[in-house]
């Protein structure tokens, strides 16, 4: 007869009966136990439990040990960590090391504009809150609070541009203003021109100035007369034609004794601005021929000019005595006839925009004149609209100077793509060796339609560059590539253009019109203050 059981120790809490026995069966099978081996059953259940409640007990005891232990830790841990805090070079680093930091942290002005509103957690704001030390170098440094940039365009998507109270603290601790106000003919005014009314009580340390005018803030500017003593720079924008309906004019900025800088975009209707002209030296304006012509006569210092010639319906005069500007070395021309009444011996960099139908011979003629009557060395040619293949080969091999080349597409007829191509075939060296022998930077921007899968050719492209970049006597040491959209995704074409940089092309790729600031082309951004 089989033993009913046997016990097989293994260890101290685990019990195992041993093959062969009836209790071994009995847990094995379905089978009903006898009455006789009822008691020895309920014997191990009771063993069972109170060895199971031994084990509880300990691993109760255990866990709170476990428990005690990681609280320890964390607790040595952040006692660690804020001792080695104290061995930062962060708190050694002088004061004025790390204020250059912060300046560092600041948002651009377009970041802040995309933003659209105030925030608290944005710099340098934020920087008063991470330690009593940071708090008194950021209120120390006035360079971090100099630029106010107040928003209304967005409104609805923030509860206020800047409030007033943070608006007046801001001012205070700075010293040099740099003012950007952004106003909206939208919803109420009040608060618009509460600020404005706030910043103008400081205008006497402005040193900087960029507004976009409303019909509200517009009477306001007569504040402003004779009290600008350290402005530098203006620009000038109107929210809409609304905004200009009933104003004819704008004198408070005629005395600025220390004016350099100058700019506005009227865009629906010429108004015209009183300005000391014979300071300045930097000028963007789109304005009748009759009213440039006026001030670059007066303007004789300027060294960048931005010229747009619009809302002008007569038909350009005859070029007799032209402009002379002696220190001028960059111009934007949105006319090529500009150039006839101009003379600048300093020029280095040139940019015109150049119409859909415009001929060669048209071009030349005025690009020629004006260069042989300044008697001027141009290096950098800037094309807004993509140039034929006559006009750019017949211009390249007439200005062999030329080192830097920049053709921005700005057609909407469905050509970009053909003058693209027809651009870097004329520019590969293999069919066209002797142009521009001097080139070391080329610089192609493309504005591609919405239903255009690709802008460019990126093949012909990579080709053009390669031919250049590999030459034996290689001039070429940077390009770039802007895109308005469909960057490539075929990877041989990636490949191709990772190689360029890999053999030491300093070769840019970027998707988005926005690049063309990116790149700091200066002569075609909007001024230094968009």
């Amino acid at each position: 007869m089989r033993p009913f059981f046997q016990w097989l120790q293994s260890g101290e809490s685990i019990y195992t009966p041993v093959p062969g026995t009836q209790h071994y069966s009995l847990l094995n099978s379905n089978e009903s136990p006898e009455d006789s081996e009822f008691s020895f059953i309920h014997s191990v259940v009771s063993d069972a439990d109170a060895r199971l409640a031994r084990l509880d007990d300990e691993i109760s005891k255990i866990q709170e040990r476990v428990r005690l232990l990681k609280q320890e830790r964390v607790s040595i841990f952040n006692y660690r960590t804020c001792n080695k805090v104290i061995l930062s070079p962060l708190r050694r680093m002088p004061p004025e090391v790390l204020g250059e930091i912060f300046l560092l942290t600041l948002p651009s002005v377009r970041d802040e504009l995309d933003r659209g509103g105030f925030d608290l957690t944005d710099s340098p704001w934020v920087l008063t809150r991470i330690s009593t030390r940071w708090r008194t170098i950021s209120l120390s440094t006035p360079s971090l609070w100099s630029r106010i940039l107040i928003n209304y365009t967005r409104i609805r998507h923030r509860p206020a541009a800047y409030p007033l109270s943070l608006a007046k603290a801001h001012i205070q601790r700075a010293q040099k203003l740099k003012i950007h106000f952004y106003g909206s003919e939208n919803g109420d005014s009040f608060p618009q021109v509460q600020m404005f009314q706030l910043l103008s009580q400081h205008s006497s340390r402005w040193d900087e100035l960029s507004l976009l005018l409303t019909s509200k803030i517009v009477p306001h500017l007569s504040l402003l007369r004779d009290r600008l003593p350290l402005l530098r720079r203006i620009w000038i924008q109107w929210k809409c034609a609304a905004s200009q309906a009933e104003v004819q004019s704008i004198d408070c900025f005629q005395t600025v004794p220390s004016l350099v800088d100058f700019g506005t975009i009227n865009e629906h209707r010429f108004v015209s601005v009183s300005l000391p002209v014979h300071q300045l030296t930097h000028y963007f304006l789109d304005a009748p021929w009759g009213e440039q012509k006026h001030i670059l006569s007066l303007a004789l210092n300027l060294v960048e000019a931005h010229i747009t010639v619009n809302f002008d319906l007569e038909p350009w005069p005859a070029p007799n005595d032209p402009i002379r500007l002696s220190h001028l070395r960059g111009v934007y021309g949105s006319n090529p006839e500009i150039l006839d009444h101009l003379a600048a011996p300093s020029l280095e960099g040139l940019a015109l925009a150049l119409a859909h139908d415009e001929t060669a011979s048209e071009v030349l003629s005025h690009l020629e004149a004006f260069v042989d009557r300044s008697g001027c060395h141009l290096q950098k040619l800037y094309c807004r609209g993509l140039p034929d293949p006559d006009t750019t080969t017949r211009i390249l091999q007439k200005f062999s100077s030329i080192t830097e080349l920049v053709m921005e597409s700005n057609d909407y007829w469905g050509t970009t793509r053909q003058r693209a191509d027809d651009l870097m075939a004329t520019l590969t060296l293999s069919s066209t060796a002797a142009i521009t022998p001097n080139l070391s930077r080329v610089v192609l921007a493309c504005r591609n339609k919405d239903d255009d899968d690709d802008c460019i050719d990126y093949w012909s492209y990579i080709r053009m560059v390669q031919s250049r970049w590999r030459a034996e006597d290689c001039a070429l040491k940077a390009a770039a590539l802007l895109i308005g959209s469909g960057a490539p995704t075929d990877r041989t074409i990636l490949l191709a253009l990772q190689m360029l940089r890999q053999e030491g092309l300093d070769f840019v790729l970027i998707e988005g019109m926005a690049a063309m600031k990116e790149m700091k082309i200066s002569i075609y951004c909007a001024p230094w203050m968009i």
